[in-house]
């Protein structure tokens, strides 16, 4: 539905009242920071952090949006050229470039196709994942992004997220890509061990998954 900017002619086009309700529903309140012949700017702040969007229309007036930006401007931070290059690496719809003494975290896209809200938001997802990667590189070492994210600092989150390396002894051969992806949905946690392939206290294979962890779950 969208590729980066271009000087070629562009291939659809949006309604601008639905991409400004759209942002809106995922905003809360913005701002229109004012318009410049076809295009229309809105200012957005999520949780302390401020950017805008820019809406270019296929011609003043029209309601039709035929290109879309984000732009967020970082002042007063002090980034090495290597590490604005990582960043870059890392960012998924946008780019880091430095103008002065100030960064400029930007991403363009044009529109193609009709609109759709699902689409749009898969947009909107990427655009924040690029501020976080943005974020967390102005934060310097000290920052943590586990700790930054409020599951990760609960215990029972953080004991039933974890997921253990399969075990190298002789018939673990649970491949968890190929389950996760349903390839081998005959395969579920063993009650018996709690999927540890052992039990009681001198550790005996457990004989109900036969030390693997994981059995072959019961047909209802």
């Amino acid at each position: 539905m969208f590729k980066m900017f271009s000087n070629g002619a562009s291939e659809g086009s949006w309604p601008l009242s639905k991409i400004a309700a759209a942002l809106k529903n995922a905003y809360g309140a913005i701002d229109a920071l004012g318009e410049d012949g076809p295009l229309k700017v809105y200012g957005v702040q999520e949780n302390g952090v401020n950017f805008v969007v820019a809406l270019m229309q296929s011609a003043a007036g029209s309601g039709k949006v035929v290109e879309i930006g984000f732009l967020a401007r970082f002042t007063g931070f002090s980034l090495t050229v290597q590490a604005i290059e990582g960043l870059n690496r890392n960012l998924h719809i946008s780019v880091v470039a430095l103008e002065g003494e100030d960064l400029f975290l930007m991403a363009g896209l044009q529109i193609t196709g009709k609109y759709d809200d699902g689409q749009f938001g898969l947009v909107l997802e990427a655009w924040r994942r690029d501020l976080m990667v943005m974020l967390y590189g102005l934060s310097g070492e000290q920052a943590s992004m586990v700790e930054a994210f409020p599951a990760a600092k609960m215990a029972a989150a953080r004991t039933f997220a974890t997921n253990k390396a399969p075990s190298s002894e002789p018939g673990a051969d649970f491949d968890m890509l190929s389950s996760f992806l349903g390839a081998t949905a005959s395969k579920e946690v063993c009650d018996e061990c709690g999927g540890k392939g052992k039990r009681g206290l001198i550790a005996r294979t457990c004989l109900d998954c036969d030390g693997s962890g994981f059995v072959t779950p019961r047909r209802h």
